[in-house]
Order: C-alpha cells, then sequence, then structure tokens
C-alpha cells in the first residue's frame, strides 16, 4: 500500500503539471518536467505496486484470488500500468518533445484526463485496500461422481 501512496503522489504531481501546461504554463518548463517524473518514478512505481502487490497476495493469508478486494485491486493495479506504460507517460514524451521544438502540445486536455483518471483509480485502490470490502471470492463447489459400485458389492446388494 506504501508504494500505491508513492504512486498517486508522483501521478498528482503529473496531474499538477499538465493542469499547469493545460492552462498556460510555459510549456518548455511544463511538459519535459512530467515526462521527467512520468520515467523515473511514474513507471518504476507501478511496476513495483504491481509486483508488491502480487508477492503480498501470495505470501500473506489474504491470498491472490481469495477475496474480492485483492482481485479487483490487482486487475486495476495490472490496468493502470499498462495504461501508465502505454498511453500516459508516451504522450507525456510526444508533449515534452512538441514543447522543446516550440510547437503546440496537441492533446493537453487528455494528458489531464488521463492523469486525472489515473489518480482517482489509484485513490479507489487504496481505499479498497484499507476498507477491504466485498467479501471472498465464492468458488463452486466440487461436483462429487459417485465411487463406482464393484460387480461383487452390487451382486451383495442385491440379496
Amino acid at each position: 500500500m506504501t508504494v500505491s501512496v508513492g504512486l498517486l503522489g508522483s501521478d498528482a504531481a503529473v496531474l499538477a503539471l499538465a493542469s499547469a501546461g493545460r492552462l498556460g504554463s510555459d510549456p518548455v518548463t511544463v511538459y519535459p518536467a512530467a515526462h521527467l517524473i512520468g520515467e523515473l518514478l511514474l513507471l518504476p512505481l507501478a511496476v513495483l505496486a504491481l509486483a508488491t502487490g502480487v508477492a503480498l497476495g501470495l505470501l500473506t493469508p489474504w491470498g491472490l484470488l481469495r477475496h474480492w478486494w485483492v482481485v479487483i485491486s490487482l486487475a486495476v493495479t495490472a490496468g493502470g500500468t499498462v495504461l501508465a506504460t502505454f498511453v500516459l507517460v508516451p504522450g507525456l514524451g510526444t508533449a515534452a518533445s512538441a514543447a522543446l521544438a516550440r510547437h503546440p502540445v496537441a492533446d493537453a486536455t487528455g494528458l489531464v484526463r488521463d492523469s486525472a483518471a489515473a489518480c482517482g483509480v489509484l485513490i479507489a485502490t487504496v481505499v479498497i485496500s484499507y476498507v477491504k470490502p466485498f467479501g471472498t471470492v465464492r468458488r463452486r463447489p466440487r461436483t462429487e461422481h459417485p465411487a463406482p459400485v464393484s460387480s461383487h458389492a452390487a451382486g451383495r446388494m442385491s440379496r
């Protein structure tokens, strides 16, 4: 959970910078800084949050797939890691390159939206990990087939 809070902090910093860029701050200052935070903090913390979540699930009584809150947190963290890797940080890189080349940033609103959504999702996972709602995952009971009756036992049963 501590890593997730650090991830939330780095994403909040990216959100603050993306918002500043959207509101008219100097893009040459804002977007390269946001990209640097994304590459050096956000991505490693996202991967670490996923890895520690899996490790804690496997090494503690909570289990990896026993409780809904663990399953949901794991799925959301995995999804967030994928989105940070393939959407947010590359978008920040594109914005930083455009800003440094003195070109307009193509999707400044999208960067604010993406980082705000990531913050919201991270807050939700922290709350879920603290509250631990939804109970346990129900598993289907195994249907046991009756043992086959041998011909010797069947003969005794008919007497």
